[in-house]
């Protein structure tokens, strides 16, 4: 098995907390994309640290536009962001809107995280 893919409850997904991997641009979305494809998995967990600036920005339409691919494909993600991280009022209603959704949940704690992502 890839150092990427877990397994909880006997449901694999791609773990990217403590990796390099960063979301700058839309590029790097399509890049997950093709991670879902290539281990046959559309579930991802990702870490605040994986996100740019620029991801917390909705001027730069970075998030409205990673969102939208996984909508589109079908992809779950769950991103860890810690309570007490500042982010505009904006982001902030995002945030709440995301997690009434089935696609995409922000967790400040990643038992959470993982048991929504795989259940």
């Amino acid at each position: 098995m890839d150092d990427r893919l877990r397994s909880r409850n006997n449901v694999q997904f791609i773990d990217l907390v403590g990796s390099d991997f960063n979301i700058k641009r839309e590029g790097e979305v399509l890049d997950l994309m093709g991670m879902c494809y290539s281990y046959q998995c559309n579930l991802i967990l990702l870490d605040h640290v994986n996100l740019s600036d620029d991801f917390f920005d909705l001027r730069t339409g970075l998030a409205g536009s990673a969102m939208q691919k996984f909508a589109n494909y079908q992809v779950r993600v769950a991103v860890l962001l810690p309570t007490n991280a500042h982010h505009n009022d904006r982001f902030k209603e995002l945030m709440y809107e995301m997690n009434g959704s089935n696609m995409i949940r922000f967790y400040d704690d990643r038992d959470q995280a993982e048991h929504w992502l795989t259940s």
